[in-house]
């Protein structure tokens, strides 16, 4: 009897394990705004328009980003006509590691004088200060994008 108890004990504790490692991780702090800010460039047809972004959103108390304004300022001067398109943008948590992680975001899409680019998914990385960073990550419209954006509060994830 004492070893069916021992190993029901042993069952129960293997799966309590398994349950929470497999918990999605998400984004913090919940119920909180947040704003950022930072430098991003779009190529397409071989032309590239380095802008700052300027993003405003939310996360909800799930622990879901929503990315519900975005504009884009200063460099050049088809920064100005460039503009978020199919927004609020979800940002969803998918990987946790030491330093940082792996958010995506979806559907990220701008429109420019250049034609629209994306309506897809955009994987980005963000660390434990809260920037948020992606490099050349490829778009639908022929496009890729660049960029650094820090985040105020610090956006971060949660295992």
């Amino acid at each position: 009897m004492k070893f069916l108890a021992a190993l029901c004990a042993i069952a129960f504790l293997a799966f309590g394990v398994t349950t929470q490692a497999s918990a999605s991780p998400t984004l913090g702090p919940v119920s909180t705004f947040f704003v950022g800010t930072g430098a991003t460039s779009l190529t397409k047809s071989g032309i590239t328009i380095g802008c700052t972004a300027n993003l405003q959103g939310d996360i909800d108390s799930s622990g879901v980003g929503h990315i519900t304004d975005a504009y884009f300022t200063s460099g050049s001067s088809l920064c100005f006509t460039t503009t978020a398109i199919d927004l609020p943008w979800t940002a969803t948590a998918n990987f946790v590691g030491i330093s940082g992680g792996i958010v995506n975001i979806y559907p990220f899409a701008v429109s420019t004088v250049l034609g629209s680019c994306g309506g897809s998914l955009l994987t980005v990385n963000i660390n434990t200060s809260g920037v948020i960073s992606f490099s050349d990550k490829p778009l639908l419209g022929g496009c890729t994008v660049s960029g650094s954006i820090q985040t105020t509060p610090r956006v971060y994830l949660v295992p």
